[in-house]
């Protein structure tokens, strides 16, 4: 599956855009790469693609 067709996957289920899926899981959950993917129901690299896509990263170190 490419990763176009698991954000609109995602964003029909969530009713959500994939961006804000992905804050809600990986920032404000503070889930890992590992269980956000299992939660979401996605591969990991799939998760670390929107991670990457959205430039999630630096946001969630600064929280720490």
């Amino acid at each position: 599956m490419e990763f176009a067709e698991y954000q609109h996957r995602l964003e029909k289920q969530h009713g959500l855009p994939i961006e804000q899926i992905m804050r809600n899981i990986y920032i404000d959950k503070d889930y890992g790469p590992a269980t956000g993917a299992q939660a979401l129901g996605i591969p990991r690299q799939a998760f670390m693609h929107f991670v990457q896509e959205f430039n999630l990263k630096p946001e969630k170190l600064e929280r720490l």
